[in-house]
């Protein structure tokens, strides 16, 4: 600090000199008024990287990582440490917390050997099995409690400054299946590069005493995709591989992600969605993310209004990954979770998914990457998503003649053209107001909840909403 007070007054008299001196350096040329603007530059930026290093002071004292994630050069992931890391955990001021009082501070390293990384959504992993209560409370309502109670901010920052938060003391119950940052905040990885995040736990002050005395292991969960920036700088999306897994496309015809750019429905409204949700959640194919206020017995019970639960708990206009792919075919064809030591991928499958990858991989639905990968955390196109729904439902091109009206249909994967033909010949597909498909748009949770209700047999129980007419089903 005593830098900066030196410097400002080196500022305040050079200032104060060239201001009576002004009119006979005029004379002189235009050499002391370049002088003085270089000093000026030179003066605010010291300033500027000054208070940087002051800002910065827990990342440049912090070089050692609490938790190392490295994508290695096969796309598989290592892990090391956990966020808790054997640190101190008391309920405290977010303000103390801050500073290391009560709360736990550290860094997520993560190294990236494999490919252009994007990511989008974080998340942290709890297992229920390896919690060690040291108290005379059960189990089951020390474990509710940690989901409830306990907080996490992710931050990231450029020069060791953290100044951009990711993720802002979000409950751990809230990350537990995922946490989709914001489109502003997500960020890519670079081949070859390394990303460090800074992280803070906090205990709210309102926690019980059923959480004294619980050590827990809680590893964080980078999601993501692969991002293909080729030599225009441009990002071309996924890398051009197909969801079925049986190689890698053509050039020409690459998948690229396009985000969903439609309006999102008002929390309050019911989503276009809404009817085939609701027969999914009622037959137990989906249930829901984590909640700070709702459960899916809060559904059950009536003690939430179906819209708002559907709206803030379904979140219908998020996007699908291919591991939740997987546990909705699994359990829309009733297939049960199958366990094995080796699943045959090589990258990281989430626990929450991985009994139902093994089952639709077992049932030939799933077959992954030419690589050996899964890619559980890619998005799924629209072409995508119907080609592993026509394989789980057996929908089969029956009019071999058949034409797609759609004006896009060019675009469509010489891959997948079979299978969008025999989803629209079955009425599972229909379009676009405007009379497209958009092969290559990202498929939301809605969109894929209403084709696997009508593939289900369930569409007929409900009314369409009118503005349901023109969607795609």
């Amino acid at each position: 600090m005593c830098q900066i007070n030196r410097v400002c007054s080196s500022y305040n008299t050079i200032g104060e000199v060239d201001f009576f001196q002004w009119g006979d350096r005029m004379k002189k040329g235009k050499k002391p008024f370049l002088t003085l603007f270089h000093l000026l530059a030179l003066i605010l930026m010291g300033i500027y990287l000054t208070t940087g290093l002051i800002q910065s002071n827990f990342a440049t004292n912090s070089r050692k990582a609490n938790v190392i994630i490295t994508i290695n050069k096969d796309g598989s992931y290592s892990y090391k440490g956990d966020l808790l890391g054997g640190g101190l955990l008391y309920p405290a001021r977010v303000e103390e917390a801050e500073k290391g009082i009560g709360g736990i501070i550290g860094v997520i390293r993560i190294h990236n050997q494999y490919n252009n990384m994007r990511v989008e959504n974080l998340g942290v992993g709890l297992d229920k099995g390896k919690f060690t209560v040291n108290n005379e409370y059960p189990l089951d309502l020390v474990y509710e409690s940690f989901l409830r109670d306990v907080r996490l901010k992710i931050e990231k920052g450029r020069l060791f400054t953290f100044d951009k938060t990711l993720v802002d003391y979000a409950s751990i119950g809230h990350l537990i299946k995922g946490y989709e940052l914001a489109g502003k905040d997500r960020f890519t990885i670079k081949k070859g590069a390394t990303v460090d995040l800074k992280y803070i736990l906090y205990m709210d002050l309102e926690a019980g005493n059923e959480l004294q005395s619980v050590t827990a292991q809680m590893p964080i969960y980078i999601n993501v995709h692969e991002r293909c920036i080729i030599d225009d700088g441009e990002d071309h999306g996924n890398g051009g591989y197909d969801d079925n897994g049986r190689g890698h496309m053509p050039k020409d015809e690459e998948t690229t992600e396009v985000e969903i750019t439609e309006e999102p429905v008002p929390l309050d409204q019911p989503h276009w969605a809404h009817d085939c949700i609701i027969s999914l959640l009622n037959h137990g194919v989906i249930t829901g993310y984590p909640h700070e206020e709702y459960t899916i017995e809060d559904y059950f019970s009536g003690a939430v209004d179906p819209v708002t639960y559907v709206n803030e708990a379904v979140l219908p206009d998020s996007l699908v990954t291919r591991a939740e792919t997987a546990v909705l075919i699994a359990r829309a064809l009733g297939l049960k979770e199958e366990y094995a030591a080796t699943i045959g991928y090589k990258d990281y499958i989430p626990n929450w998914a991985r009994g139902y990858v093994i089952a639709t991989t077992r049932a030939n639905i799933f077959e992954g990457y030419p690589s050996g990968l899964f890619k559980a955390n890619n998005y799924i196109t629209r072409e995508e998503m119907i080609a592993v729904l026509s394989r789980a439902f057996n929908i089969s091109l029956k009019d071999k003649s058949l034409e797609l009206p759609f004006e896009d249909k060019d675009q469509i994967g010489n891959w997948a053209l079979e299978y969008v033909k025999a989803g629209y010949e079955s009425k599972v597909i229909e379009g676009y107001p405007d009379n497209t498909y958009k092969p290559k748009n990202n498929i939301s949770r809605g969109e894929t909840f209403t084709i696997i209700c009508k593939l289900m047999g369930l569409h007929e129980e409900h009314t369409q909403f009118p503005e349901q007419a023109n969607r795609d089903k």
